[in-house]
């Protein structure tokens, strides 16, 4: 059968079944099973020229687990499904298909826990992309993102976990990922933390482990930051943007613009997303929703991240996220507010 066939059992294996309305044509609808849905990934599968018998209810698959039962009747394709013993739809289908689309995902920024957003936000990305390899493989990920991808494997890496739980749980600690790690540090020139990571590919001792992510928060870390972030950024520009239509587009350009504006009548210099004057530098981030299947309440958003080091020459992409003297780094919401303080 074909492959989208194995993921709809996956679906059910995993009790992940989810329904959406999808492309209404008369008396015929789509619907739609998200499989994987991330920032970096859209993949979906889809029931055309369907209708439904019964109703599908949104309740919680621990207390009613999914079943889904295939039957064909003549040319016509029937999925059943049973939610516990409270519920049972069907759905009568065309066709089973799949949509598969990667997107840009560097310029994402959520921040969920505070300090050290710098790091968490790129763990976050590395994150993104290691899961789609994890359930898609090559079809999923390009050479680039594959050279960075076990950085999730290096335990002091994701100890800067976006969320406010640790990762250890789900991703693995590997040689593999230290050794990366070690890699990306030569690449920077910061030979002292290469040399760490390379111990800890032989010794991945907790203290050891302590001392290497607290080590990330340095100054010296700089460049290894921005080396990690680049690579980053070359790997995600090889996808499209999202679309969205003409509205949501035309919004999301017109804000950028209205930022690049504001900020240089500030007497900032640069373009989007990054920003400076003098010791200060904003780096504009966004949250983007998905193309499908969003829930009503997300919208794209911009948040910044506001970064003062002491002198000029000390600047970096978010250097003050950084510890050390005369540093401040931190997140803000309202770019008006911001201007204002900043004169202040």
């Amino acid at each position: 059968m074909p492959e989208c066939y194995g993921k709809l059992a996956e679906i059910f294996e995993h009790q992940v079944f989810e329904l959406h309305l999808g492309e209404e044509r008369g008396r015929k609808t789509d619907f739609y099973i998200p499989y994987m849905m991330n920032d970096a990934l859209e993949c979906y599968l889809v029931l055309r020229d369907a209708w439904m018998t019964g109703d599908y209810l949104e309740l919680d698959p621990e207390e009613y687990p999914i079943q889904g039962q295939l039957a064909w009747r003549d040319d016509k394709s029937a999925l059943i499904v049973k939610q516990g013993k409270e519920n049972v739809f069907t759905i009568w289908f065309a066709e089973l298909t799949e949509v598969f689309q990667c997107y840009q995902y560097h310029r994402i920024g959520h921040f969920w826990v505070q300090g050290q957003e710098q790091w968490r936000q790129l763990v976050y990305m590395v994150g993104t992309v290691y899961e789609k390899y994890q359930y898609l493989g090559d079809a999923a990920c390009n050479t680039e993102e594959q050279a960075f991808m076990r950085l999730i494997e290096f335990s002091p890496f994701r100890y800067w976990s976006p969320v406010g739980e640790s990762l250890d749980d789900r991703y693995p600690s590997t040689r593999e990922g230290a050794l990366c790690m070690k890699e990306m540090a030569l690449e920077a020139g910061d030979k002292g933390y290469a040399r760490l990571a390379g111990i800890y590919a032989r010794f991945p001792a907790g203290f050891l482990k302590r001392k290497l992510a607290k080590k990330l928060c340095s100054p010296a870390r700089q460049g290894l930051y921005e080396n990690i972030y680049e690579k980053i950024r070359a790997a995600s520009l090889k996808y499209p943007k999202r679309v969205y239509g003409e509205e949501l587009d035309g919004k999301i350009l017109g804000e950028r613009k209205r930022i690049h504006q504001k900020l240089h009548r500030a007497g900032f210099s640069g373009k989007y997303p990054v920003y400076t004057k003098g010791n200060v530098q904003i780096v504009a981030a966004e949250e983007h929703p998905f193309t499908t299947m969003e829930a009503e309440d997300f919208t794209f958003r911009i948040r910044f991240m506001v970064s003062r080091c002491r002198k000029e020459k000390e600047m970096g992409r978010n250097c003050g996220f950084f510890s050390g003297r005369g540093r401040e780094g931190r997140i803000q919401e309202d770019l008006d507010l911001l201007l204002g303080e900043l004169e202040e």
